[in-house]
This record gives C-alpha cells, sequence and structure tokens, in this order.
C-alpha cells in the first residue's frame, strides 16, 4: 500500500524551500531598487542614485533628470541605500591605510552632518563642512585593490564640425577630434599611479573656382585649393610621487599648409604638477626626443633636403580650469627646439572653451596654431585653425 506520509513530508519540505527562496529574491530585489534620495534648500526632492560628492559638488542621477550637479551647500539632505566610501578634508591616505582610515557605508546627510553607518563597525559623524569626497563602494574597493584592466577608467571627448559652401564657386570643411584620458586611480584623493592620454585630430578643406569669363576678359581664373591637416599623438605617464611623473611619447603629423608630408616624434622624459585639484591642473613637462621630417616629393625643406633627421627636445605646458556653469578652458603650448639643426625648431600651440549644452553634448571652439621652423620653400612657416563644432563627452 502507498504511504502518502513521506511523500507529503518532502512535498512540505519543497514547498518551504521554495518560499523561502522566493522571499529571499524578493527581498534582495527590493534592497536592489532601493533609491538613494536627496532634498534641496528649496524643498525639492529627487530619487534615483547618489554618483559622488567631489570638491563640493554632488553629481545625483535621476531617471527624469539624468545626472544633476549641484553645490553641496544647497543640499538639506541625503540618504543612501547604497555604501559610499567617506574622505574628510585633508584626510591622508594611501592604499595600504586606506581601508582602516576611511570608513564606508550608507550616508545620511542631516543638519550639516554627515553619518556613516557601516555594515560591521561603529558609526562615524563629522560635520558636512569637511566632506573632502564621497565615492560609491565597488568603485573604492576596486581602485584600493587595483583592480583595473586595459579599458577601466578612459574618459575624454568626440568633436565634429563642418562648414559646406555651394554656389558658382564651391567649399567644404570638415574637422573633427578625439580626445581619451586615463588616469588611474579614478579617485581623485588617492594618490596618482599613471595616467594615458591619446589625440587625434584632422581637417581637410576643399575649395573650387570655376573659370569666369565677362565681357571677352577672365574674370576668376579657375583654381582648388586644399586644406589636409592630421595629427595623432599618445603618452604614458608613471607617476614617482604624488607630483612628479616620468612619460614615454610618440607623435605624428601631416600638414599640407606646410608642405609637410609626415613628421613622427619618440621621445621620454620628466614632468610636473604644479597644480593637481578637482576643478584647475597644471602641468610642465621637458622631453628628449628624436623627430623625423619628410616633406613632398619634390619639394626641399628650407634645409635643402627632402627630410631630415633630428634631436631635440618638448618643452611643454598645459592649464586646464572649470569655471562657473562648468565651463572648461584649456590650453597648452610646446615647443620643440633642435640641436643638430638649429633651424628646424618647431612649436605648436592650442586654446578651446567648452560650454555645456545638454546632458554630454557641449559646444567648442578651438584655435590652433602650428609652426614649422624649416618648411619647403613657397610655403608658410605656421598654420592656423580655428574650429567651432559639437562635442559628446565620453565617460
Amino acid at each position: 500500500m502507498f504511504n502518502r506520509k513521506p511523500f507529503f513530508t518532502l512535498a512540505r519540505h519543497i514547498a518551504w524551500t521554495c518560499a523561502c527562496a522566493l522571499l529571499f529574491l524578493w527581498a534582495n530585489q527590493t534592497h536592489a531598487e532601493t533609491p538613494d534620495t536627496i532634498t534641496f534648500s528649496d524643498g525639492e526632492q529627487l530619487a534615483g542614485k547618489l554618483i559622488s560628492v567631489l570638491g563640493g559638488t554632488v553629481t545625483f542621477h535621476s531617471e527624469v533628470l539624468g545626472n544633476v550637479t549641484v553645490p553641496l551647500e544647497k543640499v538639506k539632505t541625503m540618504n543612501t541605500a547604497h555604501p559610499f566610501a567617506a574622505v574628510e578634508k585633508n584626510q591622508r591616505v594611501t592604499r595600504k591605510t586606506a581601508v582602516e582610515q576611511i570608513p564606508v557605508g550608507s550616508i545620511a546627510l542631516k543638519n550639516s552632518s554627515v553619518n556613516v553607518s557601516p555594515p560591521n563597525a561603529a558609526e562615524k559623524s563629522f560635520p558636512e563642512s569637511q566632506i573632502a569626497s564621497l565615492v560609491d563602494a565597488t568603485t573604492f574597493h576596486r581602485e584600493i585593490q587595483n583592480e583595473s584592466d586595459l579599458l577601466y577608467g578612459w574618459g575624454g571627448s568626440i568633436t565634429l564640425g563642418a562648414s559646406l559652401v555651394d554656389a558658382t564657386n564651391s567649399a567644404q570643411t570638415y574637422t573633427g577630434a578625439v580626445a581619451l584620458i586615463r588616469s588611474i586611480p579614478t579617485i581623485a584623493w588617492l594618490p596618482p599611479a599613471s595616467k594615458t592620454t591619446l589625440n587625434l585630430s584632422g581637417t581637410y578643406g576643399l575649395a573650387k573656382n570655376p573659370e569666369i569669363i565677362s565681357n571677352g576678359e577672365i574674370f576668376q581664373a579657375a583654381s582648388t585649393s586644399k586644406t589636409n591637416i592630421l595629427h595623432g599623438d599618445a603618452e604614458w605617464d608613471k607617476y614617482l610621487s604624488p607630483v612628479i611623473f616620468g612619460l614615454v611619447n610618440a607623435s605624428a603629423d601631416h600638414n599640407f599648409g606646410n608642405g609637410l608630408q609626415l613628421q613622427q616624434a619618440y621621445g621620454a622624459g620628466l614632468g610636473w604638477s604644479i597644480i593637481k585639484q578637482p576643478k584647475e591642473t597644471f602641468d610642465v613637462k621637458a622631453t628628449l626626443l628624436y623627430q623625423q621630417q619628410q616633406f613632398y616629393n619634390g619639394l626641399e625643406s628650407g634645409l635643402g633636403t627632402p627630410s631630415v633627421n633630428l634631436i631635440g627636445a618638448d618643452l611643454n605646458e598645459s592649464w586646464s580650469r572649470t569655471f562657473a556653469h562648468n565651463v572648461k578652458f584649456n590650453e597648452y603650448i610646446t615647443l620643440t627646439p633642435t640641436f643638430n639643426v638649429v633651424r628646424a625648431y618647431s612649436a605648436v600651440g592650442n586654446a578651446n572653451f567648452v560650454f555645456p549644452v545638454y546632458k554630454r553634448l557641449n559646444f567648442t571652439l578651438s584655435s590652433t596654431d602650428n609652426y614649422l621652423g624649416d618648411p619647403p620653400e613657397g610655403f608658410r612657416r605656421n598654420s592656423f585653425q580655428f574650429t567651432a563644432g559639437i562635442t559628446y563627452v565620453v565617460k
């Protein structure tokens, strides 16, 4: 005779196990979906996810508004359902001491006081004015343990611009630039370890003027003019201290306006981060390099040769500053004296303003001047570019 008691006992155990599993999954899902909340001084509230607090600025993501950036002083209350690492001003840490010195837990900001509630430690409080940064726990532990792959930490921008004219005379100009940077660690208050930069830019233009004859006389002769300027460079910096770094770099240039078919350079040197703050940086670098200049076939440089090998140096300064309303200004100047052929020196300077438009879209005004000390006969020594374009920020 079939004994139903063990069968029903097993069924109850299975049902109880499934119910517990579903309850556990539901609890986890509910916890995962619990949003962070923020209340501004004017009473407006947002629910979403706190991205970070850095340099007195709060970045908060809302599903409706996207990323919202506001000064910390305009935040009345803030509560996070997710853990963050809280760093105080003037707190000096290294990767070895960060885990012990920096509390990680949910954040509650109220009445100008910050409370950090670690899951397995006592709550810690300090004044709001002492906040240096809040960083999500996942990023914090990843940076501390140095778990970064080749694709981690990259950011930068992509800029595009164009100009078209279609009439009796026609002209078209296209410009583009890609600027990528990877700073490890990405957390600003940790001592810098390395930085990698990659820059690509190009300008192409073509203007056509047809022959125009009026009353039997040539009013305009037929002509075609071309602009073709390409640039690429890459650099890797290894920090020897928080402000001193060694570097290796390589670059390539093509400039039809200077009669330059290809200029390639490879160097190594030292740099100094004189200013390194969230809203302002200023670096100077000195590099010894090998450089080769190749001019168009049939064209000879000012030295009387179609190509020249050079030993020289790069002296570079670069400054970046973020102003009110997140308007950014960037500039750099590079001087390249040459030792074996003094007349073959060169230089380049760039300055640009970036104006926020909508989310990751920006409007950019940029100017670049390239100077070549030994162009072929008939070519100017400098070429100047001014570009207005739309920039997309890559994060």
